[in-house]
């Protein structure tokens, strides 16, 4: 019986030691959470330039050539001018901001 007794302390105090840890690495886990909340997704802003060079791209080589109409490479600047001045001002979101850069690269027709 004596080992009965035995048992039941060491049990209760590994199970008290392993809420203790779990107590502590949640914690750490909220704290580090916090920290990072308002971090930008790094692969998003890759995306983001990579599409904006090939915007930017596409509007040069059109201007040495005629291969766009002029009404539209004009439509796509002030769309771009005015979707990036939005994004930067907080008025959307990063996630519309690459919505909208994608639908003007398409426009652009290079993809």
């Amino acid at each position: 019986m004596s080992y009965f007794y035995i048992f039941l302390i060491g049990g209760s105090v590994l199970v008290f030691l392993i809420l203790q840890f779990d107590k502590q690495q949640r914690k750490r886990v909220n704290t580090l959470l916090k920290s990072t909340n308002d971090v930008q997704p790094l692969l998003m802003m890759q995306s983001m330039g990579q599409k904006l060079n090939e915007i930017n791209t596409v509007l040069a080589a059109n201007t040495y050539n005629a291969a766009m109409p002029a009404n539209i490479k004009q439509e796509i600047e002030v769309q771009l001018r005015q979707v990036t001045y939005d994004y930067n001002n907080g008025r959307i979101t990063m996630q519309a901001y690459n919505n909208r850069l994608s639908d003007l690269l398409e426009k652009a027709g290079a993809r």
